[in-house]
This record gives C-alpha cells, sequence and structure tokens, in this order.
C-alpha cells in the first residue's frame, strides 16, 4: 500500500481538531477507569482496543453496576453496531477498496467524527488520507485516557467518584443532538427508560440485564417508527 505524504498531511489536519475533542472527553474516561479499580496499563488499553467513545463510558458504567461480562459486550456491541454501516459507507468512497490492511484499518477506525469529516471531502479517499485522519484522532483519545489516568492522582478523592457522573452527560449531550433531529429521538429514548426502569423496580432484574432488554426493545420501537428517510438510509 503506497504512502502518500501530501495525503497523509492533509489527514493528519483534518484530524487535528477531532484530536482536541477527543483529548478532552478522554481525559474523563481515564479518571473513570481509574475510579473504577482499574490498572493504567488495563485503562490505556481499554482505549487501544475498544476506541469507541460513548460506548467505552457505557461499558465503564455497566461494569461498575457489576453487570455480568456477556451483559457488557452484547451492549457495548448493539451501541457500537452503527461504525459497520459507517465504515461500510466509506468503502464505497476509497480509491483501492481491494486492499485488505486498508479496509481492517478504515473498520477500526471509522468512528463518528472520523466519518463525518470523510464523508465531507469531495473526492475519493485515499488509505494515506484516512491514515493520517484515524492516527490522529486515535491518539487525542488513547493519550487523553492516560493523561487523565495519571492525573487522578493529583486529585482528591471526591473529585475522582465525581467522575462517573461523565457517563451521564456524554448520554445526555447525544441524546440531545437527536432531539433536535425530530421528537422520535425523545420517544425511544422515553420508551428504553422506563422500561429499564420497570425491569430493575419491578421485576427484580440486575442494572445489565434490564439495560440489554430495554435497549433491544428500543431498537426495534424505533425501526418501527422512523422512515427510512429519517434513519438516514437511501
Amino acid at each position: 500500500m503506497h504512502i502518500d505524504g501530501k495525503a497523509l498531511k492533509e489527514g493528519i489536519r483534518d484530524g487535528f481538531p477531532i484530536f482536541l475533542g477527543y483529548f478532552t472527553t478522554a481525559l474523563a474516561f481515564g479518571l473513570l477507569t481509574r475510579t473504577s479499580g482499574f490498572t493504567f496499563v488495563e485503562g490505556v488499553l481499554t482505549s487501544m482496543i475498544t476506541f469507541a467513545g460513548s460506548g467505552q463510558f457505557l461499558m465503564m458504567n455497566l461494569y461498575n453496576a457489576g453487570s455480568l461480562l456477556l451483559s457488557v459486550v452484547v451492549s457495548v456491541f448493539f451501541i457500537n453496531s452503527r461504525y459497520i454501516f459507517m465504515a461500510s459507507s466509506l468503502s464505497q468512497r476509497l480509491s483501492d477498496p481491494g486492499s485488505i490492511p486498508g479496509r481492517i484499518l478504515c473498520g477500526f477506525g471509522t468512528v463518528d467524527e472520523v466519518f463525518t469529516v470523510a464523508s465531507f471531502k469531495g473526492h475519493l479517499l485515499s488509505y494515506s488520507y484516512m491514515a493520517g485522519l484515524i492516527f490522529t484522532s486515535y491518539v487525542g483519545w488513547v493519550s487523553g485516557t492516560a493523561i487523565g489516568f495519571l492525573g487522578g492522582t493529583f486529585l482528591p478523592e471526591v473529585v475522582q467518584k465525581a467522575a462517573v457522573i461523565t457517563v451521564y452527560a456524554m448520554f445526555a449531550s447525544l441524546l440531545g443532538s437527536e432531539t433536535r433531529r425530530g421528537a422520535k429521538a425523545l420517544l425511544v429514548a422515553s420508551v428504553s427508560a422506563l422500561l429499564n426502569s420497570l425491569l430493575i423496580l419491578a421485576a427484580g432484574l440486575s442494572t445489565g440485564l434490564s439495560f440489554l432488554i430495554s435497549m433491544i426493545a428500543a431498537t426495534i420501537f424505533g425501526a418501527l417508527i422512523y422512515t427510512d428517510e429519517e434513519a438516514g438510509i437511501e
């Protein structure tokens, strides 16, 4: 796979704003892994291997709630399944769609912000460009996690424990951006929240299992009420 220096630099330049956003968000995630009892290596490896943003906050929330490993894995898979469709969409615009290493790179590194930036490019996407864009974003997330974990050693315990609030802020911001596009997102979220509360309070199910059931139910409900156009399906 040929490396185009010009395209690589363009990707790094376009990825720098993502780097800044990811770095600051990952600081909170790194602190959250520390307060959850992870070691430094475990916390950093979580970001290196997963690279999933909101999915990682969800994972830590379920972990802290004592959920079963299967519940954590399935829940994170569902919330990150959108990346499969994003990567598939971008693969149609790659200059060399037959490159296996390049496709693996894009499959791993296509997250929301990377997808958005790449989608706005008015030309075919080279692997050199995508490598620069993904690598810059990836470094921001992983380095932010590491520094956030280490920074926790200098913060009071009460501040460290307050880091768990970041997971609620993360999902509140995601819900807020969706509701601006239409009231159906709020309706789906309300159904999920109501069902989750009933399963925990009335049925006595664990947090992880109730979340998994309510998420799948809300996904099915959303598929029924959203049109293809509203869901972004052409």
